[in-house]
């Protein structure tokens, strides 16, 4: 309720409409924009000129909705210098430069924009869309082209069709930055943006401390984030190639909806109700306060919002300051029980139901298999974990971590995260529990398992020449495994004297245990 009236006053305050003077559908060179005119895209959906926002008297050349609740502005030019009077005027350069100037004729906001071509006559056209998107066309050749447009400099508004990311070829960003007030639409203390070091993640950021991190993209959605896709009424999209990275999204069904990032930092989808006349909350943006900011529980221990404490260790892991973590700060975080020794072998620990570590020390690759990822890792002695990149159909992809697992939190995102731990660490996890005198080995799949149809590929189907030995418990077969290794494989079937007790202890044994298999009547 809190929200819902906060978005209200926001709407509801952002200026009077005073009538227009004019009203036009594009300008060229000739033209000026002045106080009291407009610009109005082809179905009057989206509305251009001076505003006051709020209670404010500064006036700022704006967009906003025209058709439908009039008076909500999404996007903003001269949002850190406003003119004090109704003396402004917008106007187009030869040059294809969008100007505001105040009554002395004072440059006060540019759009750094300028045409690049030969023609002594250029011609140039600002139109505006019916997507809100305010573009500046070249039109000196029959193959018009853009020169700016609004969309690469979003404010506190995320439109559909705008992207939200990074252009790899220019090094432009587009951020989202909310407003520091209703009255005030200069940038507030937050910045929204895609982090494409690594795997590409999405953060906000405080002036230069990071805050919230939403996690990465996992073929649906950014994992922090409150979102049902595939849904009926919009589509999402996150491209990464060679060019760009970014986040879009698209309407599919007749509504109008947009996401707002309040000045609190509060994103919320909002959704036109033509019943009530107003705006309606669709979604309230992220999961990211239940654990108070980045990095709460330090490297390698995991956040939960809806316990106390709220930190844990990851299994393998202790406190690294015990006694601050006893009196509830977990922020020193954990350190490992056992260190990594390549040389000693080393296998990995399922975890379900997380948002990912941080990912900016990562690396991914989208076309390989879980196994993969998985052998890749472990010939790696500097990586700590793997995960796949997209969970949808089964989950593919690969992605690895080369640092300290920062900034990890159970949620209920239906995707796993194997974190490698050292091979002696996994032995004492399934060691024998002589308070009840039984081994526990509950998920084989923490152990480095290995399918039947591999082994018999590796040891041809068990044949008789690649057999080096045996003994009571049975016959001993040399065998290379996909990646070229040479791998002593013992078999025990049904009719071994070793029983499935004898066989677990054998694998907690095993110094150098590459990989095990349980499959029907036959262990391996």
């Amino acid at each position: 309720m809190e929200i819902a009236s906060m978005i209200l006053l926001f709407s509801c305050l952002f200026f009077m409409l005073l009538p227009s003077c004019s009203t036009l559908y594009t300008i060229s060179t000739n033209q000026v924009i002045k106080d009291g005119d407009t610009i109005v895209s082809d179905d009057n959906m989206f509305e251009l000129g001076f505003f006051s926002p709020g209670k404010s008297k500064n006036r700022y050349v704006g967009i906003w909705y025209k058709k439908i609740s009039t008076g909500t502005v999404v996007w903003v030019a001269n949002r850190e210098t406003p003119i004090t009077d109704k003396s402004g005027m917008l106007e187009l350069s030869k040059q294809g430069n969008l100007l505001i100037r105040s009554g002395d004729n004072t440059v006060i906001w540019s759009s750094n924009s300028t045409i690049s071509t030969m023609s002594n006559n250029p011609v140039v056209v600002v139109q505006l869309l019916d997507t809100g998107n305010l573009i500046v066309w070249d039109r000196s050749t029959k193959n018009e082209r853009v020169i700016w447009q609004s969309f690469d400099h979003p404010g506190n508004t995320f439109l559909p069709g705008m992207k939200f990311g990074k252009d790899l070829v220019t090094g432009r960003e587009r951020f989202i930055i909310p407003w520091k007030s209703a009255d005030d639409p200069s940038p507030g203390p937050y910045l929204h943006y895609i982090d494409t070091n690594g795997y590409p993640q999405m953060f906000v950021r405080q002036s230069s401390v990071i805050r919230w991190r939403y996690g990465p993209w996992n073929g649906l959605k950014f994992q922090g984030l409150r979102m049902k896709n595939p849904n009926p009424i919009y589509s999402v999209q996150f491209i990464s190639n060679e060019k760009e990275i970014y986040y879009t999204y698209e309407i599919t069904a007749t509504v109008v909806q947009r996401i707002l990032v309040l000045p609190d930092d509060t994103g919320v989808h909002l959704r036109w109700m033509d019943q009530i006349h107003d705006w309606a909350v669709h979604a309230i943006g992220a999961l990211r306060d239940s654990c108070g900011g980045y990095g709460r529980c330090g490297p390698y221990g995991s956040c939960n919002g809806n316990r106390y404490p709220r930190c844990t260790c990851m299994a393998g892991f202790k406190p690294r300051v015990p006694d601050e973590w006893d009196r509830g700060n977990g922020s020193s975080g954990c350190e490992r029980k056992r260190a990594l020794d390549c040389g000693s072998g080393s296998g990995f620990k399922r975890i379900s139901g997380v948002i990912f570590p941080d990912t900016r020390r990562s690396w991914y690759n989208h076309s390989m298999t879980l196994e993969e990822c998985e052998m890749a890792c472990r010939m790696k002695c500097n990586c700590t974990a793997y995960a796949n990149t997209d969970i949808r159909n089964g989950g593919s992809g690969c992605l690895l971590w080369f640092d300290e697992l920062m900034d990890t939190t159970e949620s209920n995102d239906k995707q796993d995260l194997y974190i490698k731990l050292a091979a002696s660490e996994l032995a004492d996890r399934y060691a024998l529990d002589k308070k009840y005198n039984s081994v526990r080995i509950e998920d084989v799949d923490e152990l480095p398992l290995l399918s039947l149809n591999k082994i018999v590929k590796a040891t041809d189907n068990f044949n008789i020449n690649k057999k080096i030995g045996e003994g009571g418990f049975g016959p001993v077969y040399k065998g290379v495994l996909q990646d070229g290794q040479e791998v002593a494989v013992k078999r025990l079937s049904e009719t071994s004297r070793q029983g499935i007790e004898e066989f677990k202890n054998e694998i907690i044994c095993i110094a150098m245990l590459v990989q095990f298999c349980l499959s029907m009547k036959e262990n391996i």
